[in-house]
C-alpha cells in the first residue's frame, strides 16, 4: 500500500482487501469464494505497481499466495491423475487455500490434512479456517505419511530436503519464487531433483508479484523415476494445456 495514503484511505484499502481475500461464507461452494484468474488479472492491470499492491494485500490479509479458482481445479486434476490417496498442505496459514482443498479432496476420496505453526504475519486476528491444525511440516509428514505435499511460501532459507527424503513422499509442490531464496533455500534448486510447473504457475501470484512467482515440483524419495511415474503434463481448465 503506498505510504502516501491518508488514514481513511488505508482503512478503506484494508476493508477492500479483507473482502476480496476471505474465507468462504455459509452456503458457498468450495470454489465460490476464490476469484477467477481473469478477475485477478483485471485487478492487477489496474494498479500502478503490481508487486506493491500485492504486498499491501498480503499485509492486510495475512495471505502470502493468492490462488485463482483455476489453480485449485488444475491441482485437483493433477492429484487425481496421480491417484493420490494422502495429501498434506504445509504452512497453510489462515487456510485460504485449505478451505477449497479440504472439501474437494474429501469429494475425490483423498485423505487431506493442513498444518501451520501459527507464526508469521498471518497472526493478525483474522479468522482461520477450522481445518488448519497446529504443527510443523516435518512432524505432520512423519505422522500422516502423505504421497504429495503442497507448501506455499516456506520460510526464507529453510531447506525442503528433509521433507523430500521421506520414503513415502512422491512429490513436494513448492509455491514461491523461482530459484528459492525468498521462499525456501536456494541450494535446494541447485541440488534437489525438480521441475517447474507452468500449468500451476499460470494460475496464481505471490505477495511479491507475478513475475518472480513459480510453482516447483520436487521429487520425493518415494518417487520412481521411470517414465510412467513422472508427473503427467497438465492442461488448463479449458483443456488447452
Amino acid at each position: 500500500m503506498p505510504s502516501n495514503l491518508s488514514f481513511r484511505e488505508q482503512r478503506a484499502f484494508e476493508a477492500f482487501a479483507r473482502d476480496l481475500v476471505r474465507l468462504p461464507g455459509p452456503g458457498e461452494g468450495p470454489l465460490d469464494y476464490l476469484l477467477p484468474e481473469a478477475r485477478w488479472r483485471e485487478l492487477t492491470r489496474g494498479v500502478p505497481d503490481e508487486a506493491v499492491w500485492l504486498m499491501a494485500l498480503s499485509r492486510a490479509t495475512g495471505v502470502y499466495f493468492f490462488p485463482s479458482r483455476e489453480f485449485v481445479q488444475v491441482l485437483m486434476r493433477y492429484l487425481k491423475l496421480l491417484r493420490v490417496t494422502r495429501f498434506l498442505e504445509a504452512g497453510a496459514g489462515r487456510g485460504y487455500l485449505t478451505a477449497a482443498l479440504a472439501p474437494l479432496s474429501a469429494a475425490a476420496g483423498i485423505r487431506f490434512r493442513a498444518v501451520d505453526r501459527g507464526e508469521g504475519e498471518f497472526v493478525s486476528g483474522e479468522p482461520v479456517y477450522p481445518g488448519v491444525e497446529p504443527g510443523g511440516a516435518l512432524a505432520a509428514l512423519t505422522r500422516f505419511r502423505p504421497e504429495v505435499v503442497l507448501y506455499a511460501w516456506p520460510p526464507p532459507g529453510q531447506s525442503v530436503a528433509p521433507l523430500c527424503q521421506m520414503p513415502f513422499l512422491r512429490y513436494l509442490i513448492v509455491i514461491g519464487e523461482a530459484g528459492g531464496g525468498a521462499t525456501g533455500a536456494r541450494e535446494d534448486w541447485l541440488t534437489l531433483p525438480h521441475r517447474e510447473s507452468p500449468a500451476l504457475s499460470r494460475y496464481g501470484r505471490g505477495r511479491t508479484g507475478s513475475r518472480p512467482h513459480r510453482v516447483t515440483i520436487f521429487y520425493g524419495a518415494g518417487q520412481s523415476f521411470s517414465g510412467r511415474h513422472r508427473p503427467p503434463p497438465l492442461a488448463r481448465p479449458d483443456g488447452k494445456g
